[in-house]
């Protein structure tokens, strides 16, 4: 009988196909793929391994079929830039169909092959249900001379991956991408907008709560769970005479009138914006900002409105806030926010008299598939930068250390290598101080990389302006430095790329930048975040703004970091240097 050991790969909280792969590639002397197709978001997974492998010497093949045009041509494209792996594509027709998974690692006198169902994308290595079978067995066994002859048999059958066979294949899908666009374009009706499963369930929540005589209540849901679609279809419901909806951005609240117009139509409302640019002051729904209201409430009637809106509602413990809201007199009053807890001291729970109707944290609303998935890197800044005795408050110091030009083409340099979703790269990055923000825009301008720096002092219309530019795939503008006007509420959907350029050690702007990625587009299937991270030490904070705690303890961290976050549902993926 032949030596062999077995076992069955599943991805589950305890593990997943993914950490068998990386951790085979780390220890293998050569490896052989073949799977019927490979995704960008699956790849971008295996990349550092892949590095890894060609520092060592590692020699790899891979072959990937044009089936069903699954592959993506910018995978195949990636692939050939590393030196260590010969690429290899089955093109299939209407009689052939090309199905394999098989990842087969070669060691000094034996075999690991790994048969089963996931191919190389971000689901079928983390969060698919997948059977994967592990088998080891010695070099001279006949079940891994077989194998390998088949392999060999497919790569004969295969073409060469060249640039001219990739450059084919990536017009014929940009052909095929254009004519499905066009059949997609053909229904869309406001009247058929329906709440999803937080919307559905804050609803009949608010509901409850003011059957019980509650006049008070806080949603919690993370950015882009669809918070003002959510206020919308209550109100929708509820028919107030009057609302009032504050928040502090004009943006924000533009987005918003626009969402009620949308969802609340035939219904005899006037819609209107009070701002330093806009006095429509005698509609039914006045959408206002907090420093224009502060400045005429007087100008209404305390019960003048039956509905009361914050949104941002962290931001309702200020002055300002307290004493617009202790002046009104609203039958039911709504607060919503992503991040409730308060850096400063103050109780955002008691404004609402501690009614939470919902509560959906990042972590759920990634099961729920409120959200897209992201892809983690945290990677350890140049060894230039040392932030371990500074003050995080010290602005100046921290920028005077990050501005560095060494670190500006580190950034590019794993920014290329990790890549983006999409054709177009849309990024946001966060930086230290305004100064740095500029820095950053200038520095990578100089490098062929067009971006600008927006901060507080920029007008509404000038940020609508680059926003609008930055979304346009025809505009060649990439990024988007920024300081903190980007933390909350403003709406980028198909932003691929968030680079964390600053140290930080708060969960809720750590949450808030990565929320800016995370809302749903059709030409993105995950976030790319790289956090630059100056041996300044931050890892736990994804566990504490994953799962939304207010505490957390060192054991569920070390279980966390140790198993790779296995325990973070869906595609999210997390990876420390």
């Amino acid at each position: 009988m032949e030596a062999v050991e077995k076992k069955l790969i599943v991805n589950s909280d305890k593990g997943n196909l993914l950490r068998e792969l990386v951790k085979s590639m780390n220890e293998c002397e050569r490896f052989y793929f073949s799977v019927a197709f490979i995704n960008f978001s699956g790849l971008q997974l295996l990349l550092d391994p892949l590095k890894e492998a060609e520092s060592k010497g590692i020699k790899g093949k891979i072959i990937t079929s044009t089936y069903l045009n699954f592959t993506d041509a910018k995978a195949l494209e990636k692939i050939r830039e590393f030196n260590n792996v010969e690429l290899k594509v089955f093109v299939t027709d209407k009689e052939i169909g090309f199905h394999t998974k098989a990842y087969i690692f070669e060691y000094k006198d034996s075999y690991k092959v790994i048969i089963g169902s996931s191919n190389i994308t971000q689901s079928a290595l983390k969060s698919n249900i997948e059977w994967n079978v592990e088998i080891i067995t010695k070099e001279d066994a006949r079940f891994i001379q077989d194998v390998l002859k088949e392999y060999d048999y497919l790569w004969n059958m295969s073409e060469d991956a060249d640039q001219d066979f990739i450059s084919r294949y990536d017009e014929f899908l940009k052909s095929l991408k254009n004519t499905q666009k066009k059949h997609q374009l053909i229904y869309g009706n406001k009247q058929y907008i329906v709440q999803n499963r937080m919307q559905k369930r804050a609803t009949e929540n608010l509901e409850r709560l003011r059957s019980f005589g509650e006049k008070k209540a806080l949603v919690i849901a993370a950015t882009g769970t669809g918070k003002t679609y959510m206020s919308a279809f209550d109100v929708k419901s509820l028919k107030p005479k009057k609302l009032l909806f504050i928040v502090h951005r004009e943006e924000i609240l533009k987005k918003a009138k626009d969402t009620f117009e949308m969802l609340i139509t035939n219904e005899g409302y006037t819609f209107g914006l009070l701002t330093g640019n806009h006095k429509q002051k005698n509609v039914d729904f006045v959408f206002a900002t907090i420093q224009t209201i502060s400045k005429c409430f007087h100008e209404y009637k305390k019960d003048e409105f039956d509905y009361l809106i914050i949104d941002e509602a962290h931001h309702a413990t200020s002055p300002t806030y307290q004493t617009v809201l202790d002046y009104f007199e609203p039958k039911f009053t709504l607060g919503m926010t992503a991040t409730p807890e308060r850096s400063d001291g103050y109780n955002v729970f008691d404004l609402f008299d501690n009614n939470v109707a919902l509560e959906v944290r990042l972590h759920e609303a990634l099961e729920d598939e409120l959200v897209i998935p992201f892809h983690y890197f945290g990677i350890t800044d140049i060894e230039g930068i040392d932030l371990s005795d500074v003050n995080i408050d010290d602005i100046a110091e921290i920028t005077k250390r990050l501005k560095v030009n060494e670190r500006v083409d580190f950034i590019i340099k794993k920014m290329d290598f990790y890549g983006h979703d999409g054709e177009k790269r849309k990024g946001l990055g966060f930086c230290a101080s305004i100064e740095h923000a500029q820095y950053m825009a200038s520095e990578f301008i100089k490098r062929g990389y067009k971006s600008v720096c927006l901060y507080g002092a920029d007008s509404p219309d000038t940020r609508e302006r680059f926003i609008n530019r930055l979304e346009n795939d025809h505009d060649d503008l990439e990024f988007i430095f920024t300081v903190d006007i980007f933390n909350e509420g403003v709406d980028i959907p198909s932003i691929n790329t968030v680079l964390m350029l600053r140290p930080t050690n708060s969960p809720i702007v750590f949450i808030q930048q990565l929320g800016r990625g995370l809302r749903k587009h059709a030409d993105k299937s995950f976030l790319t975040v790289l956090d630059f991270i100056g041996n300044h030490n931050k890892t736990f904070l994804i566990a504490l703004a994953l799962n939304g705690s207010r505490y957390y303890d060192k054991e569920s961290l070390k279980v966390a970091i140790a198993t790779g976050f296995a325990n973070i549902p869906g595609c999210t993926h997390i990876q420390m240097d």
